[in-house]
């Protein structure tokens, strides 16, 4: 056996040898890598360019359903909504929150909310005329729509400073319509509207108010069939008393809806968030997620086969060097964990490479934005988008790639060196590099 292996060539150890002299297996798997510096680069970059698609896809996907969420909420839902237990599923009129004026003095003490709008809402045959002041004009039309009673200096700014024409509601006797009702009632800012509907007590709801303004939100469904009046004549009108259907919050961090909402239940009311308030846009994004994990999946796949052939290339190349490792007497185990750390080493370089790049470049975009441009102006308009996007960095998938790939470089390095309990120490040494 000694005169084979003196025949045999001698590969390249220059660190390959068995740990000693207080040198570990990792300090000489990180070593082992730059022995082929090529291709150590191309599988880090792999791995880091496949993080980068990741994190920067999920991060825009991240912003642009916050900012969706968070506009849609501010315009006029709310992040949370302080209800009656049974009004969500059936909002029936007398489904109230009572002692409503001491719920709002508690809610509007607490740091965690932006703003705290009380609303009242019933559905209600709304008329008019285009000129209510010489009763001249084409004959009166009428429509079904849903009178909402607001407090017109807690209501939420997003909505507040969004009229189309006129201003919003400042005292009672006024009105402020959706611009696809008003122009369906032919009426305009100056004209007078009259609203009739059912009493909470079962008699006859009349209101004669004059239009002060009109609002487009770009959703055709809001705007023809809402119309805005101050609380106290709502309350006056439709008889309820200190009682509302909804106290609507906004916060600061829309994250901590849920759990904020639970905190705020008690027997007489709970806490609703945004996902069931605006179930749309929850669905919407969870399917969205979950479409964009599928193309996470294809990244992580082929970044797994890609490394498995490598170290399959490396396993072969190296095989007179795990010949002579096994001859002094290093167990397979030993050198199973030398390429584990190897590629331990390959998945933290490319790691580090993806978020040397991705990080700079999301918290960049996150600071500054960008445009859509006019492509996309109409559809901005209609789900309540700003001009400009701003991704956010997603922590959580940053790491659940980063351990995805920590696990899939470690089973493509395991995959190639089960070979070496296979391996035969004459018939290594014997092979070619």
């Amino acid at each position: 056996m000694s005169e084979t292996a003196a025949a045999a060539p001698t590969p390249a150890l220059d660190t390959a040898a068995a740990p000693s002299g207080g040198v570990s297996v990792a300090a000489i798997a990180w070593r082992n890598l730059w022995r082929n510096r090529r291709r150590t680069w191309l599988m880090a970059s792999a791995i880091g360019f496949a993080g980068l698609l990741v994190i920067a896809i999920n991060s825009l996907q991240t912003g642009t359903f916050e900012l969706l969420t968070d506009n849609t909420a501010r315009f006029f839902a709310g992040h949370i909504q302080i209800q009656h237990p049974d009004y969500l599923d059936e909002p029936r009129a007398d489904r109230t929150v009572a002692n409503a004026a001491a719920r709002l003095g508690e809610l509007e003490a607490r740091r965690e909310f932006d703003a705290v709008a009380p609303r009242l809402q019933a559905f209600a045959l709304v008329s008019g005329v285009a000129d209510a002041a010489t009763g001249e004009g084409d004959e009166p039309r009428a429509f079904g729509a849903m009178v909402v009673g607001i407090d017109p200096q807690r209501e939420f700014a997003a909505f507040r400073n969004r009229p189309a024409a006129g201003r919003y509601l400042d005292g009672g006797g006024e009105a402020y319509l959706g611009a696809v009702l008003a122009k369906n009632l032919g009426v305009d800012v100056g004209d007078e509207v009259s609203v009739v509907g059912n009493a909470n007590d079962g008699g006859v709801a009349a209101m004669a108010l004059a239009v002060v303004g009109t609002f487009s939100t770009g959703q055709a469904e809001v705007d023809r069939a809402q119309m805005h009046v101050s609380l106290g004549e709502f309350q006056h009108a439709f008889g309820f008393d200190d009682e509302v259907h909804a106290i609507a919050l906004t916060l600061a961090d829309q994250r901590v809806a849920q759990s904020l909402a639970a905190s705020l239940s008690d027997a007489d009311a709970i806490g609703v968030a945004w996902q069931s308030l605006l179930p749309e846009i929850h669905q919407m994004a969870e399917l969205k997620y979950q479409s964009t994990y599928m193309i996470y999946a294809l990244l992580l796949v082929l970044v797994l086969f890609s490394i498995v052939n490598a170290f399959i290339m490396t396993t072969f190349e190296r095989t007179p060097e795990f010949g002579m490792l096994k001859a002094l007497g290093m167990r397979p185990a030993g050198i199973m964990a030398m390429l584990s750390w190897e590629a331990l080493w390959m998945a933290a370089l490319g790691l580090a490479l993806s978020f040397a790049v991705s990080v700079p470049l999301v918290l960049t975009l996150s600071a500054t934005g960008f445009s859509l441009g006019d492509t996309y102006a109409d559809m901005t308009a209609q789900y309540l988008m700003p001009e400009r996007l701003y991704p956010s960095f997603g922590v959580r998938t940053a790491v659940e790639f980063s351990v995805a790939v920590l696990v899939l470089t470690q089973i493509a390095a395991i995959i190639p060196a089960l070979r070496l309990r296979r391996l035969h120490v004459v018939d290594a040494l014997r092979a070619q590099e």
